[in-house]
């Protein structure tokens, strides 16, 4: 039996309901946050069990940003369009005021981040702002993140624009678009037990019995530069760990 885990977050919920009926997806199904379903999805994996997860591709992002060693990956994609949403999707924007534009507001700044998307802000747009010499106090809220700059505590909120109806009735506007959401399907990589190359091929004579090795996590960046021998870079493939 697959054990379907799906979102129970209101909006999330309607669209993953779609794709279980467009794909006929049978099983049993649990429903917890949508936040929660990757490390859920990976926790029964560990057991063992037959898991599929439904959530946003953002917070499935945010999931493998601090997971780097997570065997999760994207099996299904499916587009969120929706002509009542701004961008057709949820959209994790960078606000402030709407009568001001960034530079107006000095390079010392306190922004309210909502606390499901601390990876991705942060490597979406922080990074790249703080380069350009601007320095940040970082808030973090479970909700309620535009009720900071309203009452005078935060100059900018990074959080999920819907309508944008919210962002408007607080006096913000989009400073600018940092991820785009659609609906992703996601399961455990099944790992390759058999070695696809010829070791002959690789000179371990070279370096009394080492070569050098690129390692990556699941996205393809590069994490560091190793020197494995021979039985630890087969263990390392068999596995697909370190």
């Amino acid at each position: 039996m697959i054990i379907f885990i799906v979102p129970k977050n209101s909006g999330l919920k309607s669209k993953t309901e779609e794709v279980l009926k467009k794909f006929n997806l049978i099983g049993n199904i649990i429903e917890i946050r949508g936040e929660d379903i990757p490390c859920f999805v990976s926790k029964l994996s560990k057991k063992g069990k037959k898991v599929i997860g439904i959530t946003g591709e953002d917070l499935f992002q945010e999931f493998i940003l601090s997971n780097y060693n997570s065997k999760l990956e994207i099996i299904e994609r499916i587009k969120w369009e929706d002509n009542n949403y701004l961008f057709k999707k949820p959209t994790l924007c960078l606000l402030g005021p709407k009568d001001k534009i960034l530079s107006d507001l000095g390079n010392k700044l306190k922004v309210c981040v909502n606390s499901k998307y601390k990876k991705i802000a942060k490597k979406g747009i922080l990074n790249k702002l703080e380069t350009e010499g601007y320095t940040f106090e970082k808030i973090y809220a479970t909700g309620a993140t535009e009720e900071f700059f309203v009452k005078g505590i935060a100059e900018l909120v990074i959080d999920i624009v819907c309508s944008g109806k919210s962002a408007k009735e607080a006096g913000l506007k989009i400073y600018e678009r940092i991820f785009e959401s659609d609906i992703v399907i996601i399961m455990e990589k099944q790992i390759k037990k058999t070695i696809n190359f010829d070791y002959k091929q690789l000179d371990f004579k070279k370096i009394n019995g080492l070569i050098p090795t690129i390692i990556k996590d699941t996205n393809g960046n590069i994490l560091t530069l190793a020197y494995s021998n021979k039985e630890s870079l087969i263990k390392s493939i068999e596995t697909n760990e370190g």
